[in-house]
């Protein structure tokens, strides 16, 4: 479903009237955030099917519609293979997705190196009229967590460490983890070999699997840096061999509509948006039930953004 905002600062209706007297012809954009200190054009802002991505969709769009351009949403439109689809063809005009994620679907390697893939998703969308902002630091990944005790105790800083104490602790995570190869599967075993005493099949980086590693019922916990509640006694260990892609943020921009000024203000943007800065958004969403939109107000106040 195609969810379309508006967003209209205050105003009396006497001056809506005046307004609409003087400019009865001109036309109307739908869904249009009318712009704040200037007109720079409009934009229409798409957004992915998932609570990160809707709330950065927000967070981007704000942003430019403080920097004059006028703002309609198109959100909640699919998956990568959706938007980006829209994106080519015009519907709209720019969308922030994932880095990995996009090099991939465009038939890339990817990997874990942030600067190696941003090359190569440079290079992908060579000639399909669209480029890539800088990507923001957040990432959204599967980590192994474990506790400080547990950390303190086999002295884990890495997963090449967890490998040698591994057959010694119980894993907890998504019941499908060991048929993941970015979890448990093939491509895990490749690069680290973990063989833990037992594997406890729970939930996907939700309430379970957290309560499991708070409570000692399991000693590693996986869980998504981006979009898990991370026990404050957590810690994640440090995926040294690079099994986990580089999917940070970025934000996906027809070459038509690209400007120098367009292209700072989201950079601007992106550079506040960390792992524990995307993680409390996306929860406030997710599992707060919060307006993607206020959310990204507040993150944008907050960060004087706005």
């Amino acid at each position: 479903m195609i969810k379309v905002r508006m967003r209209f600062p205050g105003r009396t209706l006497g001056a809506m009237l005046i307004g609409l007297t003087l400019v009865i012809a001109a036309p109307a954009l739908s869904g249009a955030s009318p712009s704040q200190g200037g007109n720079k054009g409009s934009l229409t802002m798409g957004s992915k099917n998932l609570p990160g991505a809707q709330v950065l969709g927000q967070v981007y769009g704000q942003a430019l519609a403080k920097d004059g351009y006028q703002m309609a949403y198109k959100e909640n439109l699919g998956t990568t293979e959706v938007v980006f689809a829209a994106l080519q063809n015009g519907d709209i005009d720019l969308y922030p997705d994932y880095m990995n994620t996009v090099v991939q679907f465009l038939g890339g390697t990817g990997g874990a190196d942030v600067n190696q893939v941003k090359s190569e998703l440079d290079t992908l969308l060579q000639g399909k009229g669209i480029v890539a902002t800088t990507p923001a630091p957040a990432v959204d990944v599967n980590g192994f967590y474990v506790t400080k005790k547990t950390a303190s105790k086999y002295k884990l800083k890495t997963m090449s460490d967890l490998t040698k104490v591994a057959p010694k602790l119980t894993f907890g995570g998504p019941p499908e983890c060991q048929d993941r190869p970015l979890c448990l599967g093939d491509t895990s075993q490749q690069l680290y070999g973990l063989q833990f005493k037992e594997v406890k099949k729970l939930d996907t980086g939700g309430p379970v699997t957290v309560k499991a590693l708070e409570d000692g019922n399991v000693q590693v916990a996986e869980l998504f840096t981006g979009s898990s509640v991370i026990p404050k006694d957590a810690v994640l260990l440090k995926d040294d061999k690079g099994l986990q892609g580089a999917d940070n943020p970025v934000v996906l921009v027809r070459d038509s509509k690209n400007t120098p000024q367009l292209d700072a203000t989201l950079n601007k943007v992106s550079a506040k948006i960390t792992t524990a800065q995307y993680r409390k958004m996306t929860l406030a969403v997710q599992n707060q039930k919060q307006d993607p939109a206020d959310v990204a107000k507040t993150f944008l106040k907050n960060n004087k953004l706005a």
